[in-house]
């Protein structure tokens, strides 16, 4: 028996676009559907790479459609609510990049989303690999009780041109476009309960007044800790994340994107896992855990979406809200850390656009 393949619009034909229109339209359980874009030119140059799909004029059209089931809002984050409230009250099941606007917006949509019957999740890929799950599930035995984590990422950036260095769009700039994977990695490894204190440290792109680095510490309940670094200024890509515990630590270094099948990265010969290690253990006594995948992250992310729509599964769509939610508070209070440190010190702080957390 065929499987009815989920039928996905896009809202939105920018960079994050053309990275997971691909995988929608490999996958067994979903196809590209229809693309929309603020002018139909843009919408019909996108979708001539993909047979079968539809150019749409604005997202209201695409929304509006029959035939669409399921929508990847992929627009700047400044749009995120309003599309992906309209998408809901339409009847179609979100996928939404990440950040959300705040976490009050977020509350907002997973409201909705639960009296509307529809599934809401955010599209963070990493966590849909194999190794996200294999390490969690191991920790315990691995490394005891998990007690701190360590996060840096950096990938090298400078085109004032993008969006990234756009305060009114992406009010959040590197902080948001960044941290959130952090803040992500947090709630799947030290799965805290709430926070309890944050310092931050903020540089702002003297000419956008974007935020470009951002290093903080956090202090959760029963005495975890993260520590978090990342941005565009570092002049090399780097994906660092180390997870402590009472007997030993866990570390990746790769943990956003992976190097064998990440966008930007294909490298079959590079093994996805992590390293295990604990004692007084040198190089040679560490042990590489590998976490194998047919499929990049992207790709499996596509597909377990395609499954909870299509299963229907509440508790299941419960989890993923959960997992989002913790985030974005978290990460909403490093933003408000930035801001903060803004007030503080305006002559450090040119143009930063000092948008509250409605």
């Amino acid at each position: 028996m065929t499987m009815t393949k989920v039928k996905i619009g896009i809202v939105g034909t920018g960079f994050i676009a053309t990275i997971l229109a691909p995988q929608i339209q490999s996958s067994k359980k979903a196809r590209l559907d229809a693309v929309s874009s603020r002018t139909l030119a843009k919408a019909e140059s996108f979708v001539a790479n993909y047979p079968g799909a539809i150019a749409v004029e604005g997202a209201d059209h695409l929304i509006a459609r029959d035939d669409v089931d399921a929508v990847y809002i992929a627009t700047p984050t400044s749009a995120k609510e309003d599309v992906a409230s309209r998408a809901l009250t339409a009847g179609k099941h979100v996928l939404i990049e990440k950040p959300l606007h705040s976490a009050a917006s977020f509350k907002r949509l997973s409201a909705l989303a639960r009296q509307k019957g529809l599934l809401l999740m955010d599209a963070t890929h990493f966590v849909h690999h194999p190794r996200t799950s294999a390490m969690r599930q191991r920790l315990a035995a691995l490394i005891g009780a998990p007690r701190s984590l360590h996060t840096m990422f950096y990938f090298p950036f400078s085109d004032r041109e993008n969006i990234r260095f756009d305060p009114i769009d992406e009010p959040m700039g590197a902080a948001g476009d960044m941290a959130w994977y952090s803040m992500r990695a947090v709630v799947e490894y030290l799965a805290p309960d709430a926070l309890e204190d944050i310092k931050v440290f903020a540089e702002w792109d003297p000419h956008s007044g974007a935020v470009i680095r951002a290093t903080g510490v956090l202090q959760f309940n029963a005495g975890k800790t993260a520590t978090f670094d990342v941005g565009y200024t570092a002049g090399a890509a780097v994906m660092e994340l180390t997870v402590a515990g009472t007997s030993g630590i866990l570390t990746q270094d790769d943990f956003v994107l992976d190097w064998q099948s990440g966008f930007g990265f294909d490298n079959p010969d590079i093994q996805t896992g992590f390293i295990h290690r604990s004692g007084l253990a040198t190089r040679n006594d560490f042990a590489f855990i590998e976490t194998p995948s047919e499929r990049s992250q992207h790709a499996l992310m596509i597909d377990n979406f395609a499954d909870l729509i299509r299963n229907g599964d509440a508790a299941e769509r419960e989890i993923w809200l959960s997992a989002t939610e913790k985030t974005q508070v978290f990460l909403d209070a490093i933003w408000q850390e930035i801001q903060t440190q803004a007030r503080a010190s305006p002559a450090m702080t040119p143009q930063v656009n000092m948008r509250e957390n409605p």
